[in-house]
């Protein structure tokens, strides 16, 4: 009786959250068609288009993690939902911050999928990103700090079958925006260990292995000399930090329920 009291209870509180959360002015979530190929999602809050989201052709999964900023690392989704393709288009109201965003993408997917999630703490495999010996290369902004600052979702990887150079220029970034940069291509966590507290602009170039990661250091050796140095010595020569592996705490996020088809429109 006291855990059906307790499971009422927490379905209670979810509708009641559900309820408050922003939503989107109109939106639409219909099956992908059989057959199409290629996908893109584009658009809201920080984007050239604020005011819609378009996303063709993908996975339950990847919305979610949309939806929850989170690497592949910090979901786990049920098994079916990266086989079921959708597609989506909101609109959103003007004004929308990327915070506000995030949770009109997060009740309409607990409308129209039954979305049912919870977090989890699990220790993993990862790197600690700290300063090296000689101190960071990483100068500092004119940008004003600003805490209220949210990265934007960085999609999972894809990519060409064999090593690339990639260049990446930030402006105004915290030491915290730059391991999660580096968590994304990587695909593991980075826990930001530098002590940098300030907003700062940084240049380097890596190589990138096929599907868009980072090539680890054994990878790196066969391809530098016809492509460049692996993230990690671009980290440690460019940037004046280093990459160590550690192991520690990350919130996953567990899908406890989802429909396989979406609620009509």
């Amino acid at each position: 009786m006291r855990i059906a009291r307790t499971l009422l209870l927490s379905l209670l509180i979810l509708a009641s959250a559900i309820a408050q959360a922003p939503q989107f002015e109109v939106a639409t979530v219909k099956p992908a068609q059989e057959g199409a190929r290629g996908s893109f999602c584009k658009g809201g809050p920080g984007t050239q288009d604020p005011g819609l989201l378009s996303c063709r052709n993908y996975s339950l999964s990847f919305l979610v993690m949309m939806a929850y900023n989170l690497n592949e690392y910090q979901f786990k989704g049920l098994g079916w939902m990266d086989g079921r393709r959708f597609d989506l288009d909101a609109r959103i109201p003007a004004g929308t911050s990327v915070a506000d965003f995030r949770l009109m993408q997060q009740r309409l997917l607990a409308e129209r999928f039954g979305l049912r999630v919870h977090h989890e703490s699990q220790q993993m495999n990862g790197f600690e990103l700290g300063v090296g010996k000689n101190g960071s290369k990483l100068v500092d902004s004119n940008a004003p700090v600003d805490a209220t600052k949210t990265q934007l979702w960085i999609p999972p990887l894809s990519g060409p079958s064999r090593p690339t150079r990639a260049y990446l220029t930030r402006k105004g970034d915290s030491s915290s925006e730059l391991a999660a940069f580096l968590a994304a291509r990587l695909g593991q966590p980075v826990w930001d260990a530098t002590g940098l507290k300030g907003r700062y602009d940084y240049a380097f170039g890596f190589v990138m292995g096929p599907g868009g990661r980072a090539l680890d250091a054994q990878q790196s050796d066969a391809t530098a000399t016809d492509f460049g140095v692996s993230l990690f010595d671009a980290v440690r020569q460019q940037l004046g930090l280093t990459l160590k592996k550690m192991r520690g705490s990350v919130e996953v996020l567990i899908v406890d329920q989802a429909e396989k088809t979406p609620t009509e429109n």
